[in-house]
């Protein structure tokens, strides 16, 4: 099985390949990443640490990361785009980074039933990508 870490390192030399400049990134535990705050919050520690953020032209892409298949990360993303409840905190990544427009994705490994199951939740997000064993990556749905 495929670490989260190893598919995280996969991805930032994928984007870095793409062009894309990384703003931030957060293995499990380690505690490095960049906290995205509700407007609401109510405890310095509430919010989403992305496992990726990063910048290219006018695109921000914020991801998270896993070693199989969890519906949850998609939920997270989808709201973070769409509640409006971290408009402070991506305004502020907006104006940092000279962005304007947000992607949100998943990276996953390359597994048949995980490919399967988040290619039936891709609605909530706006890209997908795989890491094959020999840590090759691949946008399966949606674009960077």
């Amino acid at each position: 099985m495929m670490r989260e870490e190893v598919i995280t390192k996969a991805i930032l030399k994928f984007l870095e390949n793409e062009g894309y400049r990384i703003v931030s990134f957060d293995f499990p535990q380690s505690g490095t990443g960049l906290l995205l705050h509700p407007d609401t919050r109510r405890d310095k520690n509430e919010g989403i640490k992305p496992d990726i953020i990063a910048s290219k032209g006018n695109i921000l892409i914020i991801m998270e990361n896993k070693d199989r298949y969890w519906k949850k990360d998609f939920e997270k993303m989808h709201e973070l785009k769409t509640s409006g409840n971290y408009k402070r905190s991506l305004d502020g990544l907006h104006r940092d980074c000279n962005t304007s427009v947000l992607k949100v994705g998943i990276g996953i490994p390359e597994r048949k039933q995980t490919v399967i199951n988040a290619l039936e939740t891709r609605h909530l997000v706006d890209f997908i990508v795989v890491v094959d064993k020999n840590g090759k990556c691949k946008v399966i749905y949606g674009e960077l």
